[in-house]
């Protein structure tokens, strides 16, 4: 058989077939008179009289308790509206079914296609709108000349409410898998065009376009590895120490990976930059260019034009789109729960002023908690019934019902019930707070929650206050924007003050979208921190020059591993919410099994919002990420929203390898758009169903590359640890063996007593060895063992006599804090020779072949 033919995308102009019926019902009656009928849940509240003949007589539609009429309409044109209505809604039903049904199959982009739910069931979405709008509008047919049972007209405002839920499902499916197809062959490549022209202009690496060559042989004999550790700018001068010391005995250049994380990243991704363009793999001489230039430049936070009040610039105008992103989206939320609360189907006259105020009986009136309690009430009986077997499969079933009738039903209770009563009492509550105005109080609240975003930020660079505290910062952010919410919405359901008019929801959509438009990539602060990294590690390299990572395959020296984490919602194998993401020269991997080669990588541009091509230097700021919306190891709870919405994150989404295909057709690829960031605020990350991941320092997960590198089962590790461990600690290290027996099931075994801290007293060395078995199947035999050197950057009895007497009259030293980027010229110099100490004693032990 040959292979089934799409239909074309052009059938999916179908879709303007029931818009005729829908369009005529005007002609027949005034605006908003069926709506008015559907959603009125009492006989009361609505009157009508027949004049002149019977049937064909007219209707007076009153408001409740009024004697005003608002509207007027023959009883005969009431019915050929209803039949039009019949017209419409059953034309919907088996248009949009097909429709659905033939744009998830056939035009939808491959990730809307799988299995989620969402997508695979909006064409019943289109049926269940059909149906329940044939109830509502045979029930009304049959009570047109009489007046209905208070239970009809109850089920009918319920059965209208659930309807319309139904048809904006049935609409999101129209225009994800129908309309958004048909048009992204057009609208995507122009909108490339126009945002590509940023890329022109800020000079950005060209999109790869060959496949390298394989890597070549390594020289025989023992397999090495070499790990450096994460902590920013001074671990990155104690790399340089260390790579000096094993590259003058020739170790360095032997070793056939080094993985490195954050800091030692930034030695590592420099080194091998450089050595690139200028063919030596020994850079770290005290003479060398690179060197001094690393040297000068440590106050990296400083480069780039206009220093670091230029960056600070930057980082506040990024700032401001983002934080105003989040403002809008409030605000836009506070406007449509005004709206919402006084429109005529929930409380046409609501106040919540003195004298006229709406009273607590008509606010939860049947009318408006039947909707959603009927819903809530059947998930609750589903629930119990499920919990009356033991079948999975039915089990697996009745979820999907709890959740969609629970999760109608709460919106509706909150839309309908819990919003008109939070307006209409919030106003009164916050005055009771104190002697003053609504207002003057829910600012005082709102200053309050903005000194606890600040104090939040403070203590979680300073560290000066217990982790359970730092967490709630973004519970601090909820109640500054439910404050905000708030005003909108009262000012808005009373029809006052500053938030009435209509240009507030322009205002509010406009900005969202320009978020949207806008390169997600060049939000972030990333770019910020890489041309700064790069202006310090990459000097004379232009960005637009910097060799693509494929090209660094037949280099000499050890071969360059940037490890980075990618988040998780959920816990991965290794117990962290966060796996291994790691760059190299052959592509990048997700340490669950999943790789992309370069040339496979899909490349970016402006409008998709990601990188045209991947280079060391944008990956050396990303296995540094250190402060990111997620965190891995060092999560800070609900604080991660605010890291978000101040836009303090240097973390990015970048391409999922396990998704590559998705992006082979670029007119359906995905794009990062505004969706990603609400991940973000609410910590929602799917390594497996994502077409992007969220990737950060390394360190939130393994700030040693060890793991990482155990993959590659090298013959000995040396480990760099130069981390921000309390002195005597080596929790990084014990971290990583822990989640190396985890994740790998590999035993790490290390004679800890020569590095640790005697009492009162420092340390005998700053190296130690131990061993690390690979065990595999069922009886767990060790079939591979790699001999290990830890090297921890720590004062000890083997220290040179100036390193110890500097730790004694300037304590930290070497413990300096990763938040402090700012070292003093002395203080860089002697992190280097620390290093060179520590490679002084590796080579000991490598000279110790007994």
């Amino acid at each position: 058989m040959g292979e089934e033919r799409a239909p074309s995308r052009w059938w999916g102009l179908t879709a303007l077939v029931p818009l005729v019926p829908f369009l005529a019902i005007g002609a027949f009656v005034p605006p908003g008179y069926l709506s008015r009928l559907y959603f009125a849940g009492t006989p009361d509240r609505w009157v009508y009289a027949a004049r002149g003949g019977g049937a064909a007589g007219g209707w007076f539609v009153y408001a409740p308790g009024s004697e005003t009429t608002i509207d007027s309409v023959d009883l005969s044109d009431a019915r050929i509206a209803l039949v039009l209505d019949l017209v419409f809604l059953s034309s919907f039903a088996v248009v949009g079914f097909l429709l659905l049904r033939t744009g998830h199959r056939y035009w939808a982009p491959m990730r809307r296609r799988g299995d989620r739910f969402i997508w695979r069931h909006m064409a019943i979405a289109a049926v269940a709108a059909g149906v329940l709008d044939l109830i509502e509008t045979g029930a009304q047919l049959i009570w047109i000349d009489s007046l209905p049972p208070t239970i009809v007209t109850h089920a009918v405002a319920a059965i209208a409410w659930w309807k319309w839920i139904a048809y904006l499902v049935a609409l999101v499916g129209l225009l994800g898998l129908v309309i958004g197809p048909g048009l992204a062959p057009v609208i995507r490549p122009t909108m490339r065009r126009i945002l590509g022209l940023a890329d022109g202009a800020l000079g950005v690496p060209p999109a790869p376009t060959r496949r390298a060559d394989d890597v070549s042989d390594h020289v025989p004999g023992e397999v090495l590895g070499i790990t450096c550790s994460g902590g920013g700018i001074r671990s990155a001068a104690v790399m340089i120490g260390a790579f000096r010391g094993l590259s003058g005995t020739g170790t360095f250049q032997r070793a056939r990976w080094l993985h490195a994380v954050s800091g030692g990243g930034f030695t590592a991704g420099g080194w091998r930059a450089t050595s690139h363009r200028d063919g030596r793999v020994d850079l770290f001489g005290e003479d060398d260019p690179w060197f001094r230039h690393v040297r000068e430049r440590r106050r990296y936070l400083d480069n780039g034009v206009g220093s670091i009040v230029g960056g600070a610039v930057g980082a506040a105008a990024r700032t401001v789109v983002v934080l105003g992103s989040v403002v809008s989206g409030a605000v836009l939320v506070g406007w449509l729960a005004g709206r919402l609360t006084r429109n005529w189907s929930v409380h046409p006259g609501f106040s919540n002023g003195e004298g006229t105020a709406t009273s607590l009986s008509s606010l939860l009136a049947w009318r408006l908690v039947l909707p959603g309690l009927i819903p809530v009430v059947f998930a609750g009986i589903v629930f119990l019934l499920s919990r009356t077997t033991y079948d999975t499969r039915t089990r697996a079933r009745a979820t999907a019902v709890i959740t969609l009738a629970g999760g109608v039903g709460g919106l509706l209770l909150v839309a309908l019930v819990a919003v008109p009563v939070g307006i209409r009492y919030g106003r009164p509550v916050l005055s009771l707070l104190r002697n003053g105005s609504a207002e003057t109080n829910a600012g005082v609240l709102g200053l309050l929650s903005a000194v606890g975003l600040i104090t939040a930020i403070q203590k979680l660079l300073t560290a000066q206050i217990k982790k359970r505290w730092s967490r709630l910062g973004g519970v601090a952010l909820g109640v500054g924007l439910l404050l905000l919410a708030g005003k909108v919405a009262d000012d808005q359901a009373n029809l006052e003050r500053f938030f009435r008019g209509s240009w507030v929801p322009a205002v509010a959509v406009a900005w969202l979208v320009v978020v949207d438009v806008l390169p997600s990539h060049r939000l972030t602060l990333n770019g910020v921190y890489r041309k700064r990294l790069a202006e310090t590690f990459l000097p004379g390299i232009r960005y637009a020059d910097e060799p693509l990572w494929a090209e660094y395959r037949n280099d000499p020296g050890p071969e360059l591993v940037l490890c980075g984490t990618a988040h998780s919602s959920t816990l991965q194998a290794g117990g962290l919410p966060a796996l291994g993401f790691s760059f190299r020269a052959a592509g990048v991997t997700l340490h669950d099994g999943a790789s992309a080669q370069w040339i496979g990588y899909p490349g970016g541009s402006s409008w998709e919002g990601y990188p045209r091509s991947w280079v060391v230097s944008r990956s050396m700021a990303l296995a540094g990420a250190a402060f990111a919306s997620a965190m891995g190891r060092q999560s800070y709870g609900t604080t991660n929203s605010l890291l978000a919405a101040v836009n303090f994150r240097l973390g990015m989404w970048v391409p999922n390898p396990k998704r590559a295909d998705w992006f082979i057709d670029r007119d359906r690829s995905p794009r990062i758009h505004l969706g990603y960031f609400v991940k973000e605020l609410f910590n929602r990350y799917d390594p497996d169903d994502d077409a992007f991941l969220y990737v950060a320092d390394g360190g939130h997960r393994d700030n040693l590359g060890f793991v990482e590198q155990l993959r590659e089962r090298p013959d000995r590790i040396i480990v760099l640890d130069a981390s921000g461990d309390r002195p005597g600690g080596f929790g990084t290290m014990k971290g990583a063996i822990e989640l190396a027996d985890v994740e790998l099931d590999v035993q790490v075994d290390i004679d800890w007593k020569p590095v640790e801290w005697r009492d009162r007293d420092v340390a005998i060395d700053c190296v130690t060895t131990g061993v690390a078995s690979f065990r595999e199947g069922p009886d767990r035999r060790v079939v591979h063992r790699t001999r290990l050197i830890y090297a921890k950057a720590q004062i000890s009895d083997t220290a040179p006599s100036e390193l110890r007497q500097f730790a004694a009259a300037n304590p930290p030293f070497p413990d300096y804090s990763t938040g402090d980027q700012y070292l003093s010229e002395v203080e860089f110099d002697l992190l280097v020779a620390m290093g060179e100490h520590l490679a002084s004693r590796i080579e000991s032990i490598l000279d110790d072949r007994s």
